[in-house]
Parts: structure tokens; C-alpha cells; sequence
């Protein structure tokens, strides 16, 4: 069996759509479930849930209440939940298409299959700004735009890095995910940032280091709504700072909890290196370029100084952040 997990947080419409692609899938209804995780949702979650049940009465669709915030909580609760040997996590903004959990299926055939991703294509809400273009990296497989979840590498299944299988469209052996110890903190309220992770990236990593086979299914293919509040610079600026976090969060798992010396200019990936490569033949969209760069940097280090400052200042947030797991996904009240 298939458990689809669905932490959700204040979307409703964009769950309803979801929940409705999940439920026309050309799939078994005996073979999977659907699992809504509501994160302490404050609009109509749970009615669009019953409305899916009694729309679709031959798919088994469950509701959860979970009201610890942060996208850990509405994962790891989903695990402790899910009946499924494989577990399919999706974010609530999503569309899949009616083959999508047919290819997943496909690929666990295969026992040496541990994790798989797929297309993650845009669905976008108004036509796309000009300049979002530069933020598509180039791939050797093909393309992707890790800001907004995006990823296309072609039409071809073909073994991964690991890295490349993102959250919105995540799906991973139950055993697995267990033996790697489950998810980091993810997507935590802006006041509690201090508490945020490095969300799947680190079960990723420690899937590489153990040999896990990741692969890329193009049929399991979603669309992400990208809505017109992600096209700006605002979004990008506070993706920018998150990401800062979830780094320092990793740098100081990786040193075992002590603090070196970080050339934070170099160690920002994103956008900084890509944006130097790109030449346009307009000099005022050059100017415009170098001062995204400029300030999507700066926000990258103030993301990544926020996190090692509070780290430091706090010997109890160092012991979370150096937790070897975090099933007990309750948030600390210092």
C-alpha cells in the first residue's frame, strides 16, 4: 500500500484540488490511502476533508488534527499514522497527474528502490516575471528551479543523487525512512526560526551515505501552484534567509556542534554563483541582476548569522539542533 501524507497549514482551496487529483488517480483505491495532516489549521480544513470523503466514499481518505507547527509534526505524525509500506509525501499546493501514483508503484517494484521523485512542472498563477528565468538552473539530466520546488529532468527514469528527491513530491520506503531516522525540523513560524532544520535535505544526505537508490520517475509527475506572491523579490529575499538557516543548521550538525570559520560568500550556492555566470546583452538588465544578487546574498548571510548567533546564546537550542532524531517532533519552550 501507498500512504499519501499531506501536512497542510491554511490552504484549503489548494487542498481540495489536491485531494480531488489524488482521488482520479488510474489507481487501485484498495492500494493507497490519503492521509490529511492538519497542522492546526484556522479555515474550513476539515470540512474540505469531509467533503472529499463523502465525494469520494470508495477512497480512503483520513484526517489527522496536529497541533505542533512546523512541517516535522505534520510528517512524522503522518508516519505514525500511515498503513502504507510506502509513504508519499506531498505539500498541499500540489496536482498530480492521474499516472502519478501508478509510476511510483512501478518504480518500488524494484526492492533495490528506496526513494523516488518525480517532474515537479509550475502551475503558475499569473504570467512569470522576466527575470524569474535566471533562478532555472542547468542540469546535466535538465533543468530546475530549486526556489520555487521545481524540477524537470526529462523523460528518461534514471538513478539520482538523492538530493534531487524534494518534499513536495517525496516518496520513500517506510523502513527506510525509519532506518535513517526520520525528517529534520522544516518550515517552522517565523518567530520560532531559531527552531528550524534542514527539513528532508539531511535524510537525503544520510541516504547517500548509505547507498540508498534514489530515482527520478518523469511519470510521477505533479503541478506546483506557484502563486503571484512567489514571483517577487520579497519571496525570493525570505527563501533566500530560510536557506541561510537550514545551512548553518547543517554546517553545525556536520561539525558535531563546534563553530568554524565560514567564508559566507562562497558558501552561498544560490543564487550568487549561478546569477555571475549569466550574461545579458541589456546593461539595465545587468544592473538589475547584480542587485539581486547583492541583496539575495546579504539576506542568505543574515539567515545564516541568525541561526549561529541564536546557536551559540543558547546551549539548549544546540542540543536540539544536534538531536539524532526527532520523533518526539514537540518544540522545545526555552
Amino acid at each position: 500500500m501507498i500512504s499519501i501524507i499531506i501536512p497542510t497549514f491554511n490552504r484549503a482551496s489548494s487542498l481540495e484540488l489536491a485531494i480531488k487529483s489524488f482521488c482520479l488517480q488510474n489507481f487501485s483505491q484498495e492500494q493507497f490511502e490519503i492521509l490529511i495532516i492538519d497542522n492546526g489549521s484556522t479555515e474550513n480544513t476539515k470540512n474540505v476533508t469531509e467533503a472529499a470523503v463523502a465525494e469520494f466514499p470508495s477512497n480512503q481518505i483520513r484526517y489527522f488534527y496536529e497541533p505542533e507547527p512546523g512541517l516535522l509534526s505534520g510528517r512524522h505524525r503522518g508516519v505514525l499514522e500511515a498503513k502504507g509500506e510506502i509513504l508519499t509525501f506531498v505539500d498541499d499546493d500540489i496536482e498530480a497527474d492521474v499516472n502519478w501514483l501508478g509510476a511510483i508503484k512501478e518504480s518500488f517494484d524494484d526492492p533495490i528502490v528506496q526513494l523516488l521523485g518525480g517532474r515537479n512542472l509550475p502551475k503558475y498563477e499569473v504570467e512569470p516575471p522576466k527575470w524569474l528565468e535566471w533562478f532555472w538552473l542547468t542540469h546535466v539530466y535538465g533543468t530546475y528551479c530549486a526556489y520555487l520546488s521545481l524540477l524537470d529532468f526529462g523523460n528518461q527514469v534514471r538513478e539520482i543523487d538523492a538530493n534531487y528527491v524534494w518534499g513536495l513530491n517525496f516518496s520513500i520506503r517506510k523502513s527506510a525512512l525509519i532506518e535513517l531516522g526520520g525528517f529534520h525540523p522544516d518550515c517552522i513560524a517565523k518567530h520560532l526560526q531559531h527552531f528550524q532544520g534542514d527539513g528532508e535535505t539531511g535524510l537525503t544526505q544520510k541516504a547517500n551515505q548509505h547507498g540508498y537508490k534514489a530515482v527520478y520517475q518523469p511519470s510521477a509527475l505533479v503541478f506546483h501552484m506557484v502563486s503571484k506572491e512567489r514571483m517577487t523579490y520579497e519571496y525570493f529575499e525570505q527563501r533566500c534567509f530560510y536557506q541561510g538557516v537550514c545551512d548553518s543548521y547543517s554546517d553545525i550538525r556536520r561539525a558535531k556542534g563546534k563553530f568554524k570559520q565560514v567564508n559566507l560568500v562562497d558558501r552561498l550556492k544560490f543564487p550568487l554563483k549561478f546569477l555571475k555566470k549569466i550574461r545579458l546583452k541589456s546593461t539595465s538588465r545587468e544592473t538589475e541582476r547584480d542587485a539581486l544578487n547583492e541583496r539575495f546574498r546579504r539576506a542568505w548571510q543574515n539567515g545564516y548569522q541568525f541561526h549561529q548567533n541564536a546557536v551559540r546564546q543558547t546551549p539548549e537550542l544546540l542540543h536540539w539542533v544536534l538531536r539524532k532524531d526527532y520523533w518526539d517532533y514537540k518544540l522545545p519552550t526555552f
